[in-house]
């Protein structure tokens, strides 16, 4: 028999594997990529695994890989080598169909996005008409209906410049969900905003969590502990840590963890 203390500690998602037939989402393995011609490394051996209706939140300084490592789970980067399946798709393949990807990857991105000629009612009904082929009656019911779930029904006739950040954010949120994506990303949501209209976008996917599967980069510790089921800290390109928020932040392994998190909680004291 092997002995146990040189048997490797199951991940944090492969102990979820192990304990329930759920799922996997997403499943990186080696990812890497660089721009400027090889001089930029922006991951180097990033892995990690999502399964259904875990909240994995990436924290980890600027310029660590976390958006890299989101955006090409949407497709929206491609990676220079390692292997890539999100929702049994091998994003890898030169054949594989990211705009299908796209109807059931929901993404929220720093800057809203929100089509500046479009009300906001007509911003979440466009891509359920045009992608899920819904009437433009079913398409407002139920834009209206997530309007009033992140609370700017109100505003469902005002074009995004009359909105706030906090409401343009709330609004970029709705409108993911519109497509009833089965994986939720947010890409540093609150980033853009007035540090008043934090909390209110902070409220919103705190709700969310309770009933879908995100994938979130944030600099919101305080979310990330109360909200993960899992937090990932990244430097360099790579994870350095992946577990409970408790054992992260309350007993984190890794020096660059420990440093990282000295760092950033003294700041916000």
């Amino acid at each position: 028999m092997s002995d146990p203390e040189k048997v490797p500690p199951l991940r944090a998602s492969s102990q979820r594997l192990a304990k329930a037939h759920v799922e996997l989402l997403v499943d990186a393995k080696g990812l890497t990529k660089s721009y400027a011609g090889g001089r930029v490394r922006a991951l180097q051996g990033f892995d990690l695994a999502v399964t259904e209706g875990e909240i994995v939140c990436l924290i980890g300084p600027s310029g660590s890989g976390k958006s890299t490592a989101l955006r090409m789970v949407n497709g929206l980067e491609h990676p220079d080598g390692g292997s890539l399946r999100v929702l049994g798709k091998d994003l890898l393949d030169p054949d594989a169909e990211t705009d299908d990807l796209r109807a059931d990857v929901g993404m929220v991105f720093q800057h809203f996005n929100l089509f500046p000629h479009l009300s906001v009612i007509d911003n979440l009904a466009l891509a359920p008409r045009l992608v899920r082929g819904r009437s433009r009656d079913e398409a407002r019911a139920k834009g209206l209906e997530l309007l009033q779930r992140v609370g700017i029904a109100d505003k469902k006739m005002e074009l995004p410049d009359r909105l706030s950040s906090g409401q343009k954010q709330r609004g970029a949120m709705a409108r993911a969900l519109a497509m009833s994506p089965k994986l939720m990303l947010f890409d540093e949501p609150t980033s853009a905003l007035d540090p008043e209209m934090v909390g209110e976008v902070l409220d919103v996917m705190r709700a969310l969590a309770k009933a879908m599967t995100m994938l979130v980069v944030t600099h919101e510790m305080g979310f990330a502990r109360e909200v993960a089921t899992r937090v990932v800290f990244m430097d360099e390109g790579r994870v350095v840590e992946d577990g409970s928020p408790e054992q992260v932040f309350g007993a984190p392994r890794h020096p660059r963890t420990k440093g990282f998190l000295q760092k950033v909680l003294t700041a916000h004291r």
